[in-house]
């Protein structure tokens, strides 16, 4: 037992120091880039962040259209205002804050993962910390490069969980808010706030909203013109949906880049470019059907998800801190599935996910017909992740939406062992 002991500690201290020695490398990337040029090519959206914070700072437009028509900015005014307290002490200082934030959400989804999985942050299984990390590296990587919030976003969802869990549910709506703030997107978890009757977390969530996008921007853009923003912003991100566009992404929304339900039922369903291509437009549809007929199916493919997701879920009385830990990971995927616009580096929040359906492969008894199917079925999942691999020819694989598909997979699993709680409850303690 005690050389048992004496390996554990040594994996856990190796994968401390690998992981923090991945965080030191990462951090480097944009504060290299930095060094080498200031041109926006190289600092990628940290550039553009700092400008707009510098443009909010001064009172400027921070929804000004380009020759295009499309937004420089895209996030919401909270976003811009944040970005401008931080624009103040200068470019280099403003990268190395969101550096250090990512840094710091990182270390905080990986171990709030786990806790969610197991009910403890550390020193669980070594694999429950190693591969789900190791799969996300390349969403960690297009985060740290590009300087986006997405890894805080998860930060902020799983604290949510966490606080659900610990019966702060004030706390939990006030983190989903902040998250909603940064992007939109989040506020898909109000569904299940709704449906499973938490009403404290969603009246704090709403009353945390109006703080931040109606109160919080207002004393240094002012009260009338943060409202004006929060418009224009509305109007041009929140409701705009076209045959030709998602929000403010022409060229983008229904290309391969993109991985949600709407993105890869278009490319389907009717001929888009899948490629960007100007020149040479690709397309990969099996039918050619009618934007309005596409929605239709969108509408009954989504509305068949969510049935499932309920479906699957247990009885209150037969709830248990194991099933929620399922429940919240299969609430992220379908946020990843709805959200129109999902990029590659949104996939940072399959590390809770793919956490989770780890854990219930470690916890399967062996041998068993359980442990072979989950075991078959999370290799299933990753072979379809894998495809998004920058190998040649495999950019075919990812306009056929092999991240989306992956996640319904997954999805699909987590449903699956749902069920199988609701069939047989496992002997813990229930949530009351």
């Amino acid at each position: 037992m005690n050389i048992k002991n004496t390996l554990c500690t040594h994996t856990y201290k190796l994968q401390i120091i690998i992981f923090a020695v991945a965080i030191m490398g990462l951090s480097a990337i944009p504060i290299g880039n930095y060094f080498r040029s200031q041109a926006h090519d190289h600092m990628k959206d940290y550039g553009r962040w700092y400008e707009i914070g510098q443009i909010a700072l001064h009172h400027g437009d921070i929804y000004q259209k380009g020759g295009d028509e499309m937004f420089h900015f895209m996030y919401p005014p909270p976003a811009a205002f944040c970005f401008a307290l931080l624009s103040a002490c200068g470019l280099l200082p403003f990268i190395g804050t969101l550096v250090l934030v990512n840094s710091a959400a990182w270390v905080a989804s990986v171990l709030l993962s786990v806790y969610i999985a197991t009910g403890k942050a550390l020193r669980q299984h070594p694999l429950l910390y190693l591969i789900p990390t190791a799969c996300c590296a390349p969403y960690v990587w297009d985060i740290y490069l590009l300087g986006q919030p997405n890894l805080l976003l998860l930060a902020c969802m799983l604290g949510a969980f966490t606080c659900l869990h610990v019966k702060k549910e004030w706390w939990a709506g006030a983190l989903i808010a902040a998250a909603v703030s940064i992007k939109a997107f989040p506020i898909l978890s109000i569904a299940y706030f709704v449906y499973r009757r938490h009403w404290k977390a969603t009246l704090s969530t709403f009353a945390f909203l109006i703080f931040f996008l109606v109160l919080l921007p207002a004393p240094l853009r002012g009260f009338q013109r943060n409202l004006q923003d929060l418009m224009t912003w509305s109007e041009g991100m929140v409701f705009h949906y076209d045959a030709d566009s998602i929000a403010q992404r022409p060229s983008r929304g229904y290309s391969g880049k993109n991985q949600s339900l709407i993105a890869v039922a278009n490319r389907l369903l009717r001929p888009v470019d899948a490629f960007r291509s100007k020149d040479n437009p690709r397309y990969i549809n099996i039918a050619n059907l009618d934007f309005t007929y596409v929605n239709l199916i969108i509408a009954v493919i989504g509305l068949s998800l969510c049935s499932f997701y309920i479906a699957s879920m247990p009885r209150y009385t037969q709830r248990t801190e194991y099933s929620n830990s399922i429940e919240y990971a299969m609430l992220l995927l379908l946020i990843l599935i709805f959200t129109p616009l999902s990029f590659t580096y949104f996939y940072v929040w399959l590390l809770c996910p793919l956490t989770v359906a780890l854990n219930i492969r470690l916890t399967s008894p062996n041998p068993s017909r359980t442990r072979t199917i989950t075991s078959l079925w999370l290799i299933a999942c990753l072979l379809l992740l894998g495809l998004t691999l920058p190998a040649p020819g495999f950019d075919i694989f990812k306009a056929m939406g092999n991240t989306f598909w992956a996640c319904v997979l997954l999805l699909a699993g987590l449903g699956w062992k749902l069920r199988q709680l609701r069939a047989a409850p496992a002997h813990e303690e229930t949530v009351k």
